[in-house]
């Protein structure tokens, strides 16, 4: 009954440790225009290609910004 016991118990160490590496990642705040121009590029495709695009438009204003 070993691995019945991993499975439920209430105080599981490594499932509160990996739990609490999600828990830590923080999310950078969005940058609203550079949002609404990917949507309005890329909004009747679909999330996955706003976020892409969204992206690459970061990347490209921060590309220019080091240079």
């Amino acid at each position: 009954m070993g691995w019945f016991d991993r499975l439920f118990r209430r105080t599981s160490a490594p499932t509160t440790r990996l739990l609490a590496r999600f828990g830590r990642k923080s999310r950078a705040p969005t940058d609203p225009d550079l949002l609404k121009i990917a949507k309005d590029r890329k909004g009747h495709v679909s999330r996955k290609a706003v976020r892409n695009e969204y992206n690459r438009l970061l990347l490209e204003k921060y590309a220019h910004d080091k240079s």
